[in-house]
């Protein structure tokens, strides 16, 4: 039997993972992880601001290239060849935006914004758009009900628009700038495979249905007369956002030169569409109808799948029912309890570790 690899690229609050994996047997070959080497455990922290978190971009492909590069060397010393790597996937924390130029640049990358935490990624657990997630939520009750209805009831301060809005009050400068904002999960994606067009970037569906409220039933995401209740200044935004969302069964893109040779494989790999780590998570469980899968990490991600062609009511108090968001061909269904793991961390470290 010829053998043929998968190659799985993780990030996570505060270190990137890499596994590769035979695709025949599911025989995991090498792994290895690397923690971001800015702030905090790679999160950027404010001491007059304990709601914000954020992590510098530039992270993110250090670590990758650190993880990836020795998942390789330890497969070449088993004799295993990358020309045999058929695929790369990649999954992320999320609601993780980052606002970035035409380029597909990173603001926080750019010499201009390097020290400004605005223009860093957001990570999932800053909590500083709270007035603004409350806001969407009372706006989407009175006017919108159906966005709310896919997302439990009420909008996070942990998710895209609460974020983006609160940028757009707090720092203009950073919201001006900014062409538009990729979720983690997306931008990691364009990045290996060397897109340089904001319009050329797949969405993923998982972060687009979960975060975003995008659902087809309402054309995509929110439309403009609801963001501009909300803001008119958000409402331009709109445009340069997507229309479009795609489920990871597709190809975003493939592995470019440059990417090729910082991580000595071969050019041309096909990348897939991104998505968030709990989701893709439940896939690696073997997540299927019927069965639940609790993801425990930093949060504790409960995550379900229910065929598309039979009915399913809406569920109070979920965290997103997203058409082919886990498993194409599925509705995903998440809930959990935010930070779960975060709160296990903290008693360890500060209260034991201080007896």
């Amino acid at each position: 039997m010829k053998h043929s690899f998968a190659l799985g690229i993780d990030f996570g609050t505060n270190s990137a993972r890499a596994l590769l994996l035979e695709v025949n047997t599911g025989e995991e070959i090498s792994s290895s992880v690397c923690t971001y080497p800015s702030g905090d455990r790679g999160v950027l922290l404010h001491s007059d601001e304990p709601h914000l978190a954020r992590q510098h971009p530039g992270d993110y492909l250090i670590a990758m290239q650190e993880t990836v590069s020795n998942v390789l060397q330890e497969a070449r010393a088993e004799r295993i060849n990358p020309e045999n790597i058929l695929g790369i996937g990649v999954d992320t924390t999320g609601s993780t935006p980052l606002p970035v130029d035409k380029n597909v640049t990173p603001l926080g990358v750019i010499k201009e914004f390097a020290h400004n935490p605005n223009a860093q990624a957001w990570l999932w657990k800053d909590h500083t758009a709270s007035e603004e997630a409350r806001q969407i939520t009372e706006l989407a009750q009175k006017i919108r009900p159906q966005f709310l209805a896919k997302c439990g009831g009420a909008y996070s301060s942990e998710w895209f628009f609460a974020k983006i809005l609160h940028c757009l009050r707090t720092d203009p400068a950073v919201f001006e700038t900014a062409y538009t904002w990729l979720e983690l999960s997306d931008y990691i994606p364009a990045a290996l495979a060397g897109i340089e067009q904001t319009d050329r970037v797949k969405r993923n569906l998982c972060a687009a249905g979960h975060k975003a409220m995008y659902n087809k039933a309402w054309g995509g995401l929110p439309d403009a007369d609801f963001f501009k209740e909300l803001d008119p200044r958000l409402a331009t935004l709109r445009d340069r956002l997507y229309v479009e969302a795609h489920p990871s069964n597709e190809i975003a893109g493939y592995l470019c030169q440059k990417w090729s040779e910082a991580l000595g494989l071969p050019r041309g790999i096909p990348v897939a569409v991104g998505a968030l780590d709990a989701h893709l998570g439940a896939v690696g469980s073997g997540i299927e109808e019927g069965v639940l899968v609790k993801i425990m990490g930093t949060s504790t991600c409960d995550i379900m799948v229910h065929p598309k062609e039979k009915a399913l009511q809406d569920i109070p108090g979920v965290a997103g029912i997203a058409d082919d968001s886990v498993l194409p061909g599925y509705v995903g269904i998440e809930a959990g309890q935010s930070a779960v793991g975060d709160i296990f961390n903290w008693f360890v470290s500060r209260i034991l570790d201080e007896k």
